[in-house]
């Protein structure tokens, strides 16, 4: 009996607290268990008690008093427990991050005081004086960093005109091997004359070149041409024939294989696109057509139906 009892007394702090935090069973549909078995264990002793008659009843008078202490005491802890109540931690609020103390406010710290305003002062004036030492060299490596990308844009668009008066190879020529500083002869006369049309470029015209062809001859113009446009035709047959793939030229323009050869540009004397004669169509019998045939289809005037319907055409009287 005492085992039923304690299992009894736990059944009914949990139901308890249960209830306290979810509501009655009976209330949301379900059916209390510990009720029933508590209601089915009375009966049973109910009936036990009869059976036993008048010579047990002081007995059972001292384990009902025995038994009411011990639910008095399981009330007690219950309400004990009641009291104890989860804390709740919200974590969706905006408050701060926390600070991370420096290495010199752990070191004050340490010390077990607060900092004075001197000391204060002077790791603001640290901070600031490293500040200031860092954009101070910030600034002059942007400046060296500008100063020479445009080195090595002048490198890279003179490169073909220095690379004829060199004694390296064009994959050789690097800012310490070239001498693109103080070029002479025929470099520094095309380095100088590609110089002042880049600059001319912006306000040109003609971005930069000149608006007339070098005065020659024109037969003599007319041969350069022609070699100019056999030798192009056999480099890039070639090239095609090698497998290798050449560099795509604009529409209209001439591949220029002498380019930075000579004191002056070829393109000056011959230009730089090709001649493009001009293509008749061939349009078939000369007879006189109907319609204007568009992607839509043929498209007839009113005057052309007139003229076909043998009636008269629209004019003056």
């Amino acid at each position: 009996m005492g085992d039923d009892d304690d299992y009894l007394k736990a059944l009914e702090i949990q139901r308890k607290n249960f209830e306290k935090q979810f509501g009655n069973l009976e209330d949301m549909g379900f059916v209390d268990k510990s009720k029933v078995q508590e209601s089915e264990l009375s009966e049973e002793s109910d009936s036990a008690s009869e059976s036993d008659g008048d010579s047990d009843v002081e007995d059972q008078r001292s384990e009902d008093e025995s038994s009411n202490e011990d639910e008095s005491e399981s009330e007690i802890e219950s309400l004990s427990e009641e009291e104890v109540k989860p804390k709740v931690v919200r974590l969706e609020g905006d408050s701060p991050a926390p600070a991370i103390a420096s290495k010199e406010e752990r070191k004050l710290l340490r010390k077990g005081r607060a900092p004075t305003i001197a000391e204060l002062e002077r790791l603001r004036l640290e901070k600031e004086k490293i500040t200031k030492k860092q954009q101070a060299q910030a600034a002059k490596e942007d400046s060296e960093n500008l100063e020479n990308d445009l080195k090595l844009q002048r490198l890279l668009s003179e490169s073909h005109i220095l690379a004829h008066n060199m004694e390296h190879l064009g994959a050789e020529l690097t800012l310490q091997t070239i001498d693109y500083e103080d070029p002479v002869g025929n470099a520094r006369r095309r380095i100088l004359d590609q110089r002042i049309r880049a600059a001319a470029a912006t306000n040109s015209r003609t971005g930069g070149l000149p608006a007339k062809l070098e005065k020659m001859p024109m037969k003599l113009r007319k041969g350069i041409i022609s070699a100019r446009e056999r030798r192009v035709l056999e480099h890039e047959r070639e090239a095609r024939e090698a497998g290798i793939v050449l560099s795509k030229v604009k529409k209209g323009q001439l591949r220029d294989l002498e380019l930075g050869k000579g004191a002056t540009a070829s393109s000056d004397r011959l230009g730089v696109g090709k001649k493009q004669k001009n293509r008749v169509r061939d349009r078939g019998l000369k007879i006189h057509l109907v319609g204007k045939s568009t992607r839509n289809g043929l498209r007839l005037s009113a005057d052309e139906i007139n003229r076909i319907n043998n009636g008269r055409r629209r004019g003056r009287r």
